[in-house]
């Protein structure tokens, strides 16, 4: 009569669930030793961009590289990295060269977080996500600051530069001495030419000249450059 051992068997099950967890490990051990192989740490990845390492770490997450988790780090293939190592060379260098912080747009306005925020937040100038914080293009911010006046550089740069040949009626008023309500008047008879900019008038340096020199009313007790005192 033959008997049937359950302890047997359940040892010997024991035995093949510890050895399938055991090829398992390996296996996962051998698969872990490839990754690292093919892969690059973050602080790999500072030292090959020369970046710092919080931005190592944004860009390995940032979706540019294919990337794998080993426990909970993550690694940036090599492939993938080498593959589109010139294009984070050209971002970097387009950050470093071209780009500015919202910090960087601060100070140069003189501005506080509020205010600065309000003006990004109005596009008038392109603005990037690199390693996830805001930069500002520097060359649309130029264009967008020579073609307003509300906003001035702290370092006296004139703004409005594309209107360089035109003045603000209260420039006028201050150069002959007079009102505000009198540059109006010119404006509203004809007597000087202007020309409308972000809402605002503005007058034609050439005709404010020509105007003056036709009439021997008013005189000026300023010079324009004085009164705009800006450093070109």
């Amino acid at each position: 009569m033959i008997r049937y051992n359950m302890f047997d068997e359940r040892v010997e099950k024991f035995n093949e669930e510890n050895e399938r967890k055991r090829v398992a490990d390996l296996l996962n051990k051998e698969k872990q030793m490839k990754v690292l192989q093919e892969s690059y740490s973050v602080a790999e990845v500072q030292e090959l961009f020369h970046i710092t390492e919080d931005e190592a770490r944004k860009l390995v997450k940032s979706g540019l590289f294919k990337t794998y988790c080993v426990g909970n780090v993550y690694r940036a293939s090599k492939k993938s990295v080498e593959e589109t190592q010139k294009t984070v060379n050209a971002m970097l260098t387009y950050q470093n060269n071209k780009t500015m912080t919202v910090a960087d747009m601060k100070r140069i306005l003189g501005l506080g977080k509020t205010a600065a925020y309000r003006l990004i937040n109005q596009c008038q100038f392109k603005t990037y996500l690199v390693f996830g914080k805001m930069r500002i293009d520097v060359e649309s911010f130029e264009e967008w600051y020579a073609g307003q006046f509300h906003y001035k550089k702290v370092n006296g740069e004139r703004p409005g530069k594309k209107y360089e040949e035109t003045i603000a009626p209260t420039t006028m008023a201050e150069v002959l001495g007079l009102p505000r309500s009198t540059s109006n008047d010119l404006m509203n008879d004809g007597l000087v030419d202007f020309i409308w900019v972000n809402g605002k008038r503005r007058i034609l340096k050439a005709s404010f000249e020509k105007w003056y020199a036709s009439q021997d009313k008013y005189k000026k007790v300023k010079e324009i450059w004085e009164v705009e005192n800006y450093v070109d």
